[in-house]
């Protein structure tokens, strides 16, 4: 939308999900301009037939597209919990949004002109005291759903000739968000300003202390000395350097004996309760382990697959035993595999070079299929990690294949000391072409996986630390071929040599995915003493920006690192809220099991393409648990938990 001096359009949706056209004219006719920081336009607009004044935020097509996802995110959230008209007078309320466009856009009710500091010389004790309660009474609130402000001042604080309320939510955060660095001294605390630890409501309680003393006319270093008997104490704790050392909002009103706002229960508290009641079950149970125990060694420990004799290892396509000799040796080309001699003679670095472009013709001992042909760098590093990804199809398997492998390359698992490379480099480009650039590079919807009857990896990673290497094989398989009314095939054989798991939800489909208790129900074998499947396994809640605005969605999606049970907890709160019975199936029935919210696309497609381009959102975190859960992962280099 331009800025212009006539009449405009907006076409929005209320926090209710409804569809509202309000025609607006400008309530003056200049046209402002973005923040050089945020990107935003912000505007007084009137609506016609009732001269109702409304503000718009709008970002810039310049800025970055999720810019206002957390705004509006805080601004559902409140909306939803005080529906219709019954958001409370300290609140700011929030009319609408629009987002899946070029600019998108959030309304808000306009606050009271007037900033707090330009009165606090008029106010006597009386008043200074109401607009304490009211911020903390507004501060409860927000704890309450979860955000943390972190813009309080004298200026965000209104007055309203009463009392005191709070205007927007332009920089707010939610509870346990990797804090960044913003506010400066004195409003915001030193964790805030130096964006250190996890962002905690008790924050914007050490801003509420410090507007007092300025309502007081009080500089830092007479707070104590001249606040009078009713706040000294109260003060003095509410800025302590560190927020767990803070009593809450709601704790100081009751210590001002003023009333502290009846907080509903979440509808998500009981899923949350039960995903604490199956970790405490598992915690204390004997873990048995089913697969031999050299598999669950800590790989960068263990001798590299060349000098000491390489191990036999499953064939993911026929599951007959095969290992490592320079016996029966292929390459690839335009007319198929081609035999190769590698010759007696030569430099070690050639022949290296290739056999890294090499195939080993598997044994096929049963000859249940045709000739097929393994690489070398497979069959020559440790012991592999085979992953299947499980799931129905359009559910965004092949999409979030594409996101993990992005994220891969953008250096992600060299946080850990991790090094990768192609299993096969031919293989490897040509997933690159088809998956990767089609959708990053060109902003392309990819098609679903097609049913066949044997499934060969769908791409491969040689993960190395130094000198010791691990293959890492990608399977995907069409939805069809998991579905419990197929019967057995060779296309799902790959299951049995599987290492981990990867199942991928979808969280918009309206009828049950089957799939899920369909492959667990074929790995059986694999149960222990306690009935649970010891395969290591995640459940990634895929197409999650199209939940971004939905609670607890809002707050995983842009998190920047998985927060171990946290996330797990919140995703098992969702599904199970949802009723989403069938994609629970792998936390109940398997021993280890994470939960996470990913996107391959960061947006909604429109005719086949993503307008604004295609992003992957946390799509490498269940890869990162799964490598964890198998000792695969070692320390983080930064730090950053």
């Amino acid at each position: 939308m331009v800025d212009t001096g006539r009449d405009e359009t907006l076409n929005f949706l209320t926090p209710g999900g409804d569809e509202v056209r309000w025609t607006v004219r400008p309530d003056r006719p200049a046209a402002p301009r973005p923040s050089q920081r945020s990107g935003i336009v912000e505007r007084v607009w009137l609506v016609r037939g009732s001269d109702q004044p409304v503000i718009q935020r709008r970002l810039d097509p310049r800025a970055n597209p999720h810019r206002l996802d957390t705004e509006i995110a805080a601004g559902l959230r409140l909306a939803r919990r005080y529906p219709e008209n019954g958001c409370p007078g300290v609140l700011p309320r929030m009319l609408g949004y629009r987002a899946d466009i070029d600019e998108p856009y959030v309304l808000w009710q306009p606050p009271p002109a007037t900033e707090v500091g330009q009165v606090a010389a008029r106010l006597g004790n009386d008043a200074i005291d109401r607009v304490l309660c009211d911020l903390l009474t507004a501060l409860a609130h927000l704890a309450a759903a979860g955000i943390v402000h972190r813009g309080i001042n004298d200026a965000r604080v209104r007055w309203t000739g009463e009392g005191a309320m709070i205007a927007g939510l332009p920089v707010a955060a939610f509870a346990g968000d990797i804090r960044t660095g913003f506010g400066r001294d004195p409003w915001a605390p030193a964790e805030q300003v130096r964006g250190i630890g996890r962002a905690d409501p008790r924050d914007d309680v050490w801003s509420a202390a410090v507007l007092l003393g300025v309502l007081l006319g009080l500089d830092g270093d007479s707070y104590r000395e001249r606040l009078g008997p009713r706040y000294a104490v109260l003060l003095g704790d509410a800025l302590a350097p560190r927020a767990a050392q803070r009593p809450t909002a709601a704790e100081l009103l009751r210590a001002l004996s003023w009333p502290v706002p009846a907080v509903e229960t979440s509808p998500l508290d009981s899923g949350r309760e039960q995903y604490e009641r199956i970790r405490a079950s598992r915690a204390e149970a004997a873990a048995p382990a089913v697969r031999p125990p050299q598999r669950r060694r800590r790989w960068f420990w263990s001798i590299g697959r060349g000098s000491a004799g390489p191990a036999t290892r499953d064939c993911y396509l026929c599951l007959d035993p095969v290992s490592w000799a320079e016996t029966d040796l292929f390459v690839w080309t335009d007319k198929g595999y081609k035999a190769l001699d590698l010759g007696t003679t030569g430099p070690q670095h050639r022949r290296e070079y290739r056999l890294r472009q090499a195939f080993r013709r598997c044994p096929n001992r049963t000859g249940e299929i045709g000739p097929h042909y393994l690489p070398a760098a497979y069959l020559r590093s440790g012991s592999p990690i085979n992953i299947g990804l499980i799931g129905d199809t359009a559910a965004g398997k092949t999409h979030l294949l594409a996101g993990i492998m992005q994220e891969i390359e953008s250096g992600v698992l060299g946080d850990f000391g991790i090094m990768t490379s192609a299993v096969d480099i031919a293989w490897h480009d040509d997933f690159r072409q088809s998956r990767m650039n089609r959708l990053y590079r060109d902003g392309e919807v990819l098609e679903h996986t097609r049913p066949v009857d044997t499934v060969d990896f769908a791409d491969g990673l040689i993960l190395g630390t130094g000198s010791r290497e691990r293959p890492m094989m990608f399977f995907d398989i069409a939805g069809e071929m998991l579905q419990p009314g197929r019967r057995q095939s060779r296309a799902t054989q790959f299951l049995a040599a599987a290492d981990a798991l990867i199942f991928v939800a979808d969280p918009v489909r309206s009828d049950p995915d089957t799939t899920f208790e369909a492959v667990i129900d074929r790995l059986a074998h694999r149960r222990g003493p306690d009935g649970l499947l010891d395969i290591p396994s995640v459940v990634v809640v895929t197409k999650s920006d199209l939940l971004r605005f939905e609670e607890p969605v809002d707050r995983w999606i842009r998190a920047r690192r998985a927060d171990g049970p946290a996330e797990s907890r919140d995703v098992y709160a969702y599904l199970h809220q949802r009723g989403r019975t069938a994609q629970l199936a792998p936390v109940h029935r398997i021993r280890r099991c994470t939960l996470h919210f990913a996107s391959a696309t960061g947006g909604r497609d429109r005719g086949g393409r993503y307008p604004h381009g295609a992003r992957p959102q946390r799509c490498a975190e269940p890869l990162i648990s799964l490598l964890a859960m198998l000792g695969a992962l070692p320390a983080r280099r930064d730090g950053d938990g």
